[in-house]
């Protein structure tokens, strides 16, 4: 679950996360906040909260912490966010429900389920104009034995979050297409990178190509990247800012 939230700096904005309890058996849920960050390669670290600049602590505020779910039945946490002026134009956060059962299980019946929700918070006093996606590098590089791999790195100098998508082609002389694919979809935090790639079978022949990369950040055009490259490679390729 996501929340994008734009509010007006210390307006407190309400929002309820619903847990519902589908077994046959009664839980308790245990609700704590949570920081986060990503790495350029989409890799998620949790960590406490208030160890990250952009960190939700003191911006929001949850209740109940702990309590019980009868089986069919469902809980609701009342979360409570106010952005403060100062700082960050955006924070994020996840809140993390803890799901364990009611009742001890006893030793023969094997260990303890508990599960872990993650809502995902965003919290912006700017729009969602004020996004600055811009690629930054784009590479290609043989990958095993019969493809090759074309890389993107994507920055955004606003001050917003924004998620990237987008579709992938190789082009031989003549702009005539050899291969295209999807890339995943992936979340660009403010001032960050992500790094996307794509795999794509080789050419089966010698020659000049064109990699072209058409990314959808929800702004109203595609940013479009196009990187030639000789195949197969004479030596290995360096990153390069792709022509515009």
């Amino acid at each position: 679950m996501k929340l994008n939230l734009t509010v007006r700096p210390v307006e407190a904005v309400a929002r309820d996360v619903l847990v519902s309890n589908l077994g046959d058996s009664p839980v308790v849920v245990r609700v704590r906040l949570a920081d986060w960050d990503l790495d350029p390669n989409g890799e998620m670290d949790l960590l406490p909260a208030g160890r990250t600049a952009a960190t939700l602590q003191g911006a929001v505020s949850f209740e109940p912490a702990e309590f019980s779910i009868q089986p069919g039945q469902a809980g609701r946490v009342h979360v409570t966010l106010t952005l403060p002026a100062a700082g960050p134009a955006t924070r994020w956060g996840v809140l993390l429900s803890e799901v364990r059962p009611a009742s001890p299980t006893a030793p023969r019946q094997g260990p303890r389920t508990i599960a872990q929700f993650g809502t995902t918070i965003y919290l912006s006093r700017v729009g969602e104009h004020d996004i600055h996606p811009e690629v930054t590098g784009m590479q290609v590089l043989p990958y095993g034995t019969d493809s090759l791999r074309v890389s993107l790195r994507v920055r955004n100098a606003g001050q917003r979050h924004f998620y990237v998508t987008g579709d992938m082609a190789i082009s031989e002389a003549g702009a005539t297409r050899i291969s295209a694919g999807k890339l995943g979809t992936g979340v660009v935090l403010p001032e960050g990178e992500r790094l996307l790639t794509w795999t794509s079978p080789a050419p089966r022949s010698a020659g000049r190509y064109t990699a072209t990369g058409s990314l959808d950040t929800g702004e109203p055009e595609l940013l479009v990247a196009e990187l030639p490259f000789d195949w197969p490679p004479s030596r290995p390729a360096a990153e390069r800012e792709p022509p515009h």
